[in-house]
């Protein structure tokens, strides 16, 4: 058989392939055709910080990540400012997730905190798809209504090619990858097992048992580097291009339309500094410095925040997390009235 007949088959078959998926994959994934730009997200918000807002009625609120979580203990903090302090800490959670808790979560509850106060690091303010996909995306999700355009168009729409987008909305077997994905994974995952009488919660239990109760440091040091690589990637540390596709505009004027203070605060990071991270640095303080009722607390280089205060290059151990909290207490006093 020559190789241009080969070809030509190759291709028939490509092609009867893509026809295939066109009519199976959508009705399969409930996925509409031509498929919608960026992630579906499931309408549910979880309730429960909602209502622990409206019993607690804080007068300022804590966002961030896992560094929020290890870093500030909400109890001491309501001790040394005297005001009801309340910790909204999602760990691995990015901007885009800080900008659907502040708009489904805070204020749609009742009682309006006075104050909002958002941990961040380097050039996290400003870079929207920063932990929005693989499995960030569940977290993400949590805190998403049905239809949420702005974070489909600045956290994933923008991010895409000319050719992804269009793979996206017209090829079923690239759209709906990740439900693939998924289905591949529980395949390997429970069918090996349920050969032996073992099913998914047999299956889940002994993997958790194996993988899920040990990290090594090492490693988790590792991935954090690998996290500060992609914050600092070229296009991430020019703040005048990356300021309008991000959701920090989006986040003050929230605050400002609900007469909120808003306070950001920037740790500290053990690591290596990019040369223009500087000159990033003093963009975004600037800026800030413009936006009514904005403030800035700047620990990343502050003396007073010691290294015998962390565990590792972001987070604080117990002491740390103790003599830290008051360190910012003080810091806040300057701020609420």
């Amino acid at each position: 058989m020559s190789s241009k007949s080969l070809f030509f088959r190759f291709l028939v078959f490509i092609f009867a392939l893509f026809l295939f998926s066109g009519f199976i994959l959508p009705a399969h994934y409930n996925i509409p055709y031509p498929a919608p730009l960026g992630p579906q997200f499931d309408p549910d918000i979880k309730k429960t910080n909602i209502t622990e807002i409206d019993n607690y009625q804080p007068d300022l609120i804590l966002i961030g990540d896992s560094v929020l979580y290890e870093g500030i203990d909400p109890a001491l903090l309501t001790e040394e400012l005297g005001v009801r302090s309340y910790s909204l800490a999602v760990a691995g959670s990015g901007t885009a997730s800080w900008y659907l808790v502040m708009k489904n979560v805070i204020l749609e509850a009742e009682y309006h905190p006075k104050y909002i106060v958002i941990l961040f690091r380097n050039t996290m303010l400003t870079v929207p798809q920063y932990r929005t996909t693989g499995r960030y995306f569940e977290l993400l999700d949590d805190f998403a209504g049905k239809n949420e355009s702005l974070v489909t168009q600045l956290a994933f729409i923008n991010e895409m090619s000319p050719l992804e987008r269009f793979a996206e909305r017209y090829v079923p077997i690239y759209s709906a990858r990740l439900e693939i994905r998924q289905d591949l994974d529980n395949l390997i995952r429970y069918t090996p097992a349920s050969i032996f009488g073992c099913n998914r919660n047999c299956t889940d239990d002994a993997v958790d048992s194996i993988f899920g109760r040990e990290m090594d440091p090492v490693a988790l040091n590792q991935m954090m580097e690998d996290a500060a690589s992609t914050l600092f990637a070229s296009k991430e540390l020019d703040f005048d291009k990356q300021i309008d596709a991000s959701f920090l505009p989006y986040m003050i004027q929230l605050a400002q339309r609900n007469n909120i203070e808003l306070i950001f605060v920037r740790t500290k990071f053990f690591g290596p500094r990019p040369s223009k991270l500087a000159q990033y640095t003093a963009s975004l303080d600037a800026y800030l410095t413009t936006q009514k009722d904005v403030y800035l607390i700047d620990y990343s280089d502050d003396p007073l925040v010691k290294d015998e205060y962390y565990k590792d290059s972001l987070h604080m151990n117990p002491y740390g997390q103790h003599e830290f909290t008051k360190i910012f207490a003080d810091n806040l006093k300057r701020i609420i009235k």
